[in-house]
């Protein structure tokens, strides 16, 4: 375990700093959604959906205004999003066992 965990970091030791940022963004509102969908007495399939949407919908939400403001969106940022909020609601799935 402490290997893999080793090489999660390395890996995400590699992204630039604006790619880390869309994914930890992602995470955090993935899981504080999940916990305050929890909270409020959602099961656990609420709870998942909750997490991954609002995660999501945050990620689309920041790729739209860099494209609005004419950064433009990138495709690594849109992964960097994905994978942040599918691992926040993997984290909350398992903290609900």
């Amino acid at each position: 375990m402490k290997k893999l965990i080793q090489r999660i970091m390395l890996w995400l030791g590699s992204w630039p700093n604006d790619k880390v940022l869309h994914f930890t963004i992602c995470l955090i509102i993935s899981l504080l959604s999940g916990c305050i969908a929890r909270i409020c007495g959602a099961e656990w399939t609420g709870v998942m959906a909750a997490a991954w949407f609002a995660g999501f919908f945050a990620g689309v939400f920041k790729e739209v205004w860099d494209d609005i403001e004419s950064q433009g969106s990138e495709e690594s940022d849109w992964a960097a999003d994905i994978v942040g909020t599918t691992l926040g609601t993997i984290i909350v799935t398992v903290l609900m066992l």
